[in-house]
């Protein structure tokens, strides 16, 4: 299926013998100021006055963000160089006089020194730049193809998802949305590989100083790209790019793009490769993690969009009830993925499927909103909505997928399951020009199963109504039950890669015995640990309430603090039931089936 979907694939040509009539060209005089110099170059004029805008959000972060509060020292030419009068006309917008130009150029300045996989950056080591975080559209020709020049000195080498030029002196873009979609840096330091899968070029660059085994690196990401094909049975690009960021701290951030991802992640000294035959562990089972559902975004919210955002408006806010299928559910088919490649197994798959339905159910919030509205109102309440009153749509969608995919797998007796939900949305919207409605998720369950699932938008995603979880997964032999985690790190509330503290609840165990993230956990009660095994041994010495000496390095810097032991905490898991029946049997083969089995 795969094979006949991907001779069906078409890509727009750009007639690259014409220079656009927008072009870009960023710049630098001093990296270390972390500003960048754009110039705008805007032809074809036939009004008196041509306005240009900073977006005030961009896709895959879903609150205002004003890029405007970088920008200094704006101004505008004539083709002559002479200036031109202009006015700042809202906190987003100026407006420029042409004078009957038929050309003109914006020019300023935009503040790039903000590290992750959203922002701009800029030093004496690389410039990223996140187009939609520092450069202005020209309103009213957001459609026109568009071209960018990117400053490259000797030495460095230049990625990016965009096509070059027939010139080679700047990437062209079909329009504003697909230069802003296209991350691209240039460094000195860049390490790149490719390679082919599912008739796309796949592109692999690397910043950072992060010891990586190419080979398996390479493997790793084939296995999901032809995992995610197969799963909506077409691959949509030609080439993608996955960009990463590997820092020596602390770090966890990824952007999705129609072509490409972008990932920052750390401490590399935590992204220990496994050996042959082993599965992933640790951070880097974070990173393919978050490769996974990045890709994913590829399908899902890049071409299958909500209505809401189609086209995009970065001007303002854009509502939608359906970021938990578009984030949430991603975030499940992310690792259905790494599943489905063997680069997940069954049990640390199903527990990761338990835990998150355990932290939804457990989530007050999810009492007060309904996920329809967690959806909703992210705009303004992702950031300081009342405690116990909000809750992450990611996790949300995540756990409704799960059961969905159960859903749709017992009306169809097995025959059909969420991914053919997902590729019959694929085939209705994208392919038509046209984003999903905000009832279009809930028909595309009804088209393929044949069932009515008003009952369950209802309940559970307009409503809050508890779920019965078991009720769903019964149609594979299963059932939640809950078991005691051995692993200290539950009840630290710390997650570790290695001894490093990759993440912590502040207010855990580990965070009052003063751990931080980035911190190396060296000896509790006085034995040493080197990982988790070590780690259970010297807590099994001790016995709950006891609080015990802890030691642990800082940047290098030996510190000590008092720890709490702690019971081990409970956590959710999926078992299967006793006497299950043969349908339940071939249903959950059908959903745990990885690419060995295959």
């Amino acid at each position: 299926m795969l094979s006949l979907l991907l001779a069906l694939l078409t890509t727009t040509t750009m007639n690259s013998s014409e220079p656009p009539s927008i072009v870009y060209d960023v710049s630098w005089d001093n990296a270390s100021d972390h500003y960048y110099s754009v110039s705008v170059d805007v032809g074809d004029l036939t009004r008196e006055t041509v306005e240009v805008a900073m977006p005030a959000w961009r896709p895959g972060r879903y609150i205002l963000q004003n890029y405007s509060k970088y920008v200094i020292d704006f101004a505008a030419t004539a083709p002559d160089g002479s200036p031109l009068p202009f006015e700042k006309v809202d906190k987003d917008t100026w407006r420029i006089v042409t004078l009957g130009n038929k050309s003109v150029t914006a020019h300023y300045k935009t503040y790039a020194n903000v590290l992750d996989a959203g922002e701009s950056y800029l030093d004496e080591g690389e410039a990223y730049v996140n187009p939609v975080s520092i450069l202005v559209y020209v309103r009213d020709r957001m459609t026109e193809p568009v071209g960018l020049k990117l400053k490259q000195p000797d030495g460095w080498k230049i990625v990016s998802p965009l096509e070059r030029s027939a010139s080679g002196d700047m990437f062209l873009a079909e329009d504003y949305h697909e230069l802003v979609d296209s991350p691209t840096m240039t460094s000195p330091n860049l390490r790149t590989v490719s390679f082919r899968e599912s008739g796309a070029t796949i592109n692999i660059a690397v910043q950072g100083d992060w010891n990586y085994d190419k080979d398996r690196l390479i493997a790793d990401h084939r296995a999901i790209v032809r995992a995610q094909g197969e799963i909506m049975g077409i691959v949509p690009f030609k080439s993608y790019l996955f960009l990463y960021h590997v820092l020596d701290h602390s770090m966890g951030h990824g952007v999705e793009h129609k072509n490409s991802t972008s990932i920052v992640l750390g401490p590399a000294s935590a992204m220990t490769m496994p050996a042959d035959g082993e599965y992933p562990s640790g951070l880097y089972n974070g990173f393919l993690g978050v490769a996974s559902h990045e890709l994913f975004h590829a399908w899902n919210v890049e071409r299958i969009r909500p209505a809401a955002m189609y086209p995009t408006d970065y001007s303002r806010e854009q509502y939608t009830t359906q970021m938990w299928i578009f984030e949430g559910i991603t975030d499940y088919f992310g690792d259905v993925a790494l599943l489905r490649a063997g680069l997940r197994s069954e049990e640390s798959f199903l527990r990761g499927i338990a835990g998150t339905i355990q932290s939804f159910d457990q989530d007050p919030g999810r009492k007060v909103t309904s996920i329809a509205m967690s959806s909703f109102d992210s705009w303004t309440k992702q950031e300081g909505a009342p405690p116990g009153t909000f809750y992450s749509f990611y996790t949300a969608g995540k756990a409704m997928g799960a059961i969905l995919d159960m859903k749709v797998r017992g009306l169809t007796n097995g025959a059909k399951s969420l991914d053919d939900v997902f590729q019959w949305l694929y085939a209705e919207y994208p392919a038509n020009n046209r984003g999903v409605p905000e009832d279009g998720f809930e028909k595309a369950l009804e088209s393929v199963t044949g069932e009515s699932f008003a009952a369950f938008f209802e309940d559970h995603i307009y409503g809050t109504k508890d779920v019965d979880w078991n009720s769903y997964f019964a149609n594979a032999g299963m059932k939640l039950v809950e078991k005691q985690n051995p692993d200290p790190g539950a009840w630290m509330r710390i997650y570790f890669g290695g001894m490093s503290v990759m993440a912590i609840d502040p207010n855990g165990p580990g965070g009052q015995a003063g751990l931080q993230e980035g911190d190396v956990l060296t000896t509790v009660g006085g034995a040493p640990v080197t990982d988790t095994e070590s780690l259970q041994e010297a807590v099994s010495r001790h016995s709950p309430g006891d609080r015990v000496d802890i030691a642990f390095t800082r940047d290098g810097e030996t510190m000590t603090g008092e720890l709490e032991i702690r019971e081990p905490r409970k956590f959710a898991d999926l078992v299967v039931l006793d006497g299950s029946s043969a349908t339940q049997d071939r249903i959950r083969k059908a959903w745990l089936t990885t690419a060995a089995a295959r």
